[in-house]
């Protein structure tokens, strides 16, 4: 229960059921009441998330701002405000972002050191190139999962757990790899005897150092791979190996598998080779139809959010033009966001038929599913879905982001606002630069997967 409890947030609906305090509702870990700078009363304390919202569909920033820091002040600002009638509110899995509860999430929360571990570990052995075989070799190695002759002794399959070439010294994985006397000298040949013997290193930390090396690591795994393969032909046929004998072998193995690594990158390079070169432009609506070109914005040094765009006519006359700061959330949500906010003021405007523009192909499959309130934009699908039922033609279409500059330059100045949405002068100087740009039809060189 404990780890439940702590993965679980509320998915908002209706606001009405969710303490905007004492509930976990922006995330899985933040709880209000333990940000604020001011006292409250019983009442306030206790509220709703909706008693936390205006009339005009917008949080209270008028009583927030004064309530709350301003990084606090940014996750709300990336929270939807909810919609009245859209259901009941309700618990989600807080550390997924669709909010859907997933085993591999859970393993990780309950164990988290070795989920970290095991990710690189894993990013790891599937960076490195060379032969699948050797691949999965070495995961069993880093997973300590070859049969040894300390783990033959465990099952009882031998009464000798020693490697037979060093006396005394247990048979592990380590030591066939990387401490046995037979193995000091192939990794000298191969001027990995340093690395080999640094004391400083970890077992794992030496395989995965070797393995990331650029220069050196499909070699690595492949003398790996040999070592084992010939200590199983000594334990199990009875064969015998010199160490020039078992160099010469190893050197034919790079030979081989460097072959095979060529060719397969040869092969992926005429699958993805299927492209070509196009001139891509802005293109006006037709005549009677308003374009809504959106984009939206992230930054990673502080992890904001923004998203922005434009109304233009058939002639490229920008009619309205709007940015919104949405605070700390996803570049998806902001891709949504900034589409939702465009077919709000297309609306308004009286607009009857809109052709979408979204360089975003998630967000534009998003807004033509039905929303569902358990993923993380399912308040947001649920605004598009609702708009786009009322009485008007509404084209939904994905373009290049060559083609959606002058709604990248808006989304951009998002940065700079304050949280919520603003429409903006349809006169801004650098505006009317990126409308001029269009309207000349420049184009850009792009590689279109074919």
């Amino acid at each position: 229960m404990p780890l439940m409890k702590q993965a679980t947030a509320w998915s908002i609906c209706d606001e009405t059921t969710t303490g905007f305090w004492t509930h976990p509702w922006i995330n899985h870990e933040t709880i209000l009441e333990d940000f604020l700078q001011e006292d409250l009363s019983e009442e306030d304390l206790n509220s709703s998330v909706a008693e936390w919202t205006t009339e005009e569909g917008t949080w209270d920033w008028r009583r927030l701002n004064s309530l709350l820091p301003v990084e606090i002040l940014a996750l709300i600002a990336g929270t939807d405000v909810p919609l009245p009638g859209s259901g009941e509110d309700k618990h989600k899995w807080g550390i997924e972002q669709d909010g859907n509860f997933s085993l591999k999430s859970a393993y990780c929360l309950a164990s988290d050191a070795l989920g970290k571990e095991e990710d690189a570990i894993w990013k790891g052995i599937w960076k490195w190139k060379g032969p699948n075989k050797i691949k999965h070799f070495m995961w069993l190695v880093t997973h300590n999962r070859l049969m040894t002759n300390k783990e033959r002794a465990k099952r009882g399959l031998t009464t000798n757990s020693n490697c037979p070439h060093c006396n005394n010294t247990e048979e592990t994985v380590e030591h066939i790899l990387r401490r046995c006397k037979k193995t000091e000298g192939v990794w000298n040949h191969f001027n990995f005897f340093i690395t080999a013997q640094d004391p400083s290193q970890d077992f794992k930390t030496w395989l995965l150092n070797n393995m990331k090396d650029q220069s050196k690591g499909t070699e690595f795994g492949i003398i790996c791979w040999c070592l084992w393969k010939q200590r199983n032909e000594e334990a199990m046929e009875g064969k015998s190996f010199s160490e020039m004998g078992l160099i010469k072998r190893i050197s034919a193995c790079f030979t081989i598998n460097t072959n095979a690594v060529t060719n397969s990158a040869c092969i992926g390079l005429v699958k993805t080779s299927n492209r070509e070169r196009r001139f891509i432009s802005w293109k006006p609506p037709k005549e009677g139809w308003i374009q809504l070109q959106s984009d939206g914005s992230y930054k990673r040094s502080n992890r904001s959010a923004a998203a922005g765009g434009l109304l233009r006519d058939h002639l490229g006359k920008c009619t309205a033009a709007y940015a919104c700061n949405l605070g700390s959330c996803t570049i998806t949500r902001a891709e949504l966001k900034g589409a939702v906010e465009g077919l709000k003021i297309a609306w308004e405007k009286g607009y009857r038929k809109v052709e979408v523009n979204l360089d975003s192909n998630t967000a534009v499959s998003i807004l033509k599913e039905k929303g569902d309130t358990s993923s993380n934009h399912g308040l947001l699908a649920l605004q598009a879905k609702e708009l786009l039922s009322r009485s008007w033609t509404v084209n939904i279409n994905h373009v290049y982001r060559e083609c959606n500059s002058a709604a990248d330059f808006l989304a951009s100045m998002g940065h700079d606002l304050h949280f919520g949405t603003h429409q903006l002068d349809t006169c801004d100087p650098k505006l009317l630069y990126w409308l001029n740009y269009d309207a000349r039809e420049t184009s850009q060189e792009r590689d279109i997967l074919i």
